[in-house]
């Protein structure tokens, strides 16, 4: 039997205006932990403009086939151009020279299976240093709240999380330099929290939400400024009852 000619792939070439497609949509439950978590690392590494933070972002790891894309909830990667990275609206990696350092994926009801299977032999094989899965409900899809592991010879090999008496759950990223810490007094369904905090062993604090922050100080700010408006209207009315008084004092009585 005659075999069949090999039809040779030829790579795609990349236009100069290419922009990536936008990410598909996250659901109620993962959007709270993806936008405060690509908020807090985003922060954190604001001084380092070879440092591209980007949470539910597309990833394009086929140089063959662009539609060949996988959109991992939060991606970091060290030592890229940033600037033309985001002009593509997406991270390709052939093109960036590199894969990610670091990835997560936040568990939801029609993703968890695939967090745990494809994608987590996907990133594997694309080379990914560190893998972190985070499930909001605390197990009801992982099994478990929070789980991390990192690419040693090619696979995948779990990173210590430990589990404390009062239900917190954490591990260190020797990628990020941060613990990752998930606790279940930190609802993930109440006013759009986050139930994972970052954890800075160098200063010995949480990644700080600048938003909530920024709220309470203009909340603070703008209480101060009615106090002072109240109390600059209380002594003009001072002012003005003294002056009634002085005039009362200086006036001729009715009985003279």
């Amino acid at each position: 039997m005659a075999t069949q000619p090999q039809i040779a792939r030829i790579p795609v070439a990349l236009l100069d205006d290419y922009v990536c497609p936008d990410p598909e949509p996250r659901d109620m439950l993962q959007s709270p932990t993806i936008d405060k978590t690509g908020y807090f690392v985003a922060h954190h590494f604001s001084g380092q403009p070879d440092t591209l933070v980007r949470s539910a972002g597309v990833v394009n790891y086929d140089p063959y086939d662009l539609n060949v894309r996988v959109e991992p909830d939060l991606c970091v990667a060290f030592g890229v151009d940033v600037p033309a990275i985001v002009r593509r609206n997406g991270y390709i990696i052939w093109e960036v020279g590199k894969p990610p350092d670091l990835v997560m994926e936040v568990a939801s009801e029609s993703t968890h299976g695939r967090d745990t299977g494809f994608k987590r032999g996907l990133y594997a094989d694309l080379g990914i240093g560190e893998y972190w899965r985070v499930d909001p409900t605390g197990g009801d899809f992982y099994g478990y709240p929070l789980a991390g592991e990192e690419l040693v010879n090619g696979a995948y090999r779990d990173i210590p999380v430990i589990t404390e008496a009062d239900g917190m759950a954490w591990g260190y990223s020797p990628t990020l330099d941060l613990c990752l810490c998930w606790h279940p007094a930190w609802d993930w369904d109440v006013d759009d929290a986050s139930n994972l905090r970052f954890y800075d062993r160098k200063t010995g604090r949480y990644l700080c939400d600048m938003t909530l922050v920024e709220g309470r100080l203009a909340l603070a700010e703008a209480q101060l400024g009615a106090e002072q408006q109240a109390r600059a209207a209380a002594e003009e009315r001072i002012r003005e009852l003294e002056e009634q008084l002085r005039r009362q004092q200086s006036e001729p009585s009715a009985n003279h």
